[in-house]
């Protein structure tokens, strides 16, 4: 077992693969959250300290989620280290403004009320290309207070949605800003199986009844023809947006009794007709390989989303061999190997202005 600090590992891993992508270096950026809640020894630990992660949309970006797991760290403490990474990114980046609407979105969240009543706190995100940050995020843990602080849009949406589909519970508020616009989403977990034919109803309420075929086809192509999930293996991600409400739905692999063993060729066939894809997706690998390792790593989740104005996309999260392995004794060219969640996207509005 390595003695390494997952820190510096996962600076390590990130500045390699910003030069390989070509991307300015995130180090600036995020080397305060990594230190302060990656600073540990590397070993058994309970969830992915680094999660990479590549969408169709944005081939050619450096995403990544970090979760904080520092020893004796508390839910209150993820949410501080998340919030307090966001809000430098976002004013560095982004300027005053920004960070100004930034501040309304999170301050329930930074609330004594929802503190205490956190149990696992909060995740942080971020996204660079060759300008520099395009866009981050944190991700909190649903609490009964955040229901009345959602953007009039997000709250219809979020009240339709579990009308529309019985099960569906809100489990994760989501604040996202980037170079133009911020915007907020809701993630819910369903605990019963889901049939994708099921998302019919939901997805006609939303006006994304046309993409329901698209999407179907797609999971259920790359999951090796499941069309049911089981329960508690699924998350169902709504925005909205300019062009109107963006479903995601992401599938986690270590959940699921028996994941497709050809995964990643499952996926490369389904994006056959997007040679584009599947290039940006292999230069993503290669970049997402350490040297001396046969691949990147292992796919832990597995997202489909769609807009009205987007058909079927792909995107995945992936769980660094960096973190789970030694390196073979030589090294080896490193050659694409199975990666894994949530799809980030351009925005491509020219002036920062909140969505909601």
């Amino acid at each position: 077992m390595y003695a390494h600090n997952v820190a510096s590992l996962a600076k390590s891993l990130i500045s390699s693969a910003s030069r390989r992508l070509g991307v300015a270096t995130p180090a600036e950026d995020v080397s305060d959250i990594v230190d302060d809640t990656l600073s540990y020894p590397l070993g058994p630990h309970r969830s992915v300290p680094l999660s990479p992660h590549y969408a169709e949309t944005t081939p050619e970006h450096l995403a990544f989620v970090v979760q904080p797991e520092a020893p004796g760290i508390t839910p209150a403490d993820r949410v501080e280290s998340a919030t307090r990474a966001l809000s430098r990114i976002v004013e560095r980046n982004f300027g005053r403004e920004a960070r100004h609407w930034l501040d309304g979105k999170t301050e329930t969240m930074r609330g004594g009320g929802y503190l205490r009543s956190a149990s696992m706190g909060a995740r942080f995100g971020s996204s660079f290309d060759r300008h520099g940050c395009s866009e981050s995020f944190a991700q909190y843990e649903w609490g009964p207070q955040l229901m009345d602080t959602l953007p009039a849009a997000l709250f219809h949406v979020v009240r339709a949605a579990m009308e529309a589909l019985p099960g569906l519970n809100p489990a994760l508020s989501t604040v996202r800003c980037g170079r133009s616009s911020g915007s907020h989403q809701v993630s819910f977990e369903l605990d019963r199986p889901l049939a994708l034919a099921a998302l019919q109803p939901l997805m006609d309420q939303l006006g994304l009844g046309s993409r329901h075929a698209g999407l179907m086809s797609a999971l259920a192509f790359v999951l090796g023809a499941r069309f049911t999930l089981p329960p508690d293996t699924c998350l169902v991600t709504l925005r909205p947006t300019r062009s109107g409400i963006e479903m995601r739905l992401d599938v986690n692999l270590d959940a699921l009794p028996d994941p497709p063993a050809q995964l990643m060729a499952l996926m490369r066939l389904q994006m056959t007709e997007r040679p584009k894809s599947l290039q940006g997706l292999d230069r993503w690998m290669l970049a997402l390989t350490p040297d001396g390792y046969p691949g990147p790593g292992t796919v832990s989740v597995l997202s489909v989303w769609v807009r009205p104005d987007l058909p079927a996309r792909l995107a995945l999260f992936l769980r660094p061999a960096l973190f789970e392995s030694q390196p073979v004794a030589a090294p080896v060219p490193p050659r694409p190997a199975m990666p894994v969640s949530a799809a980030a996207d351009a925005w491509g509005v020219p002036d920062w202005a909140p969505m909601h």
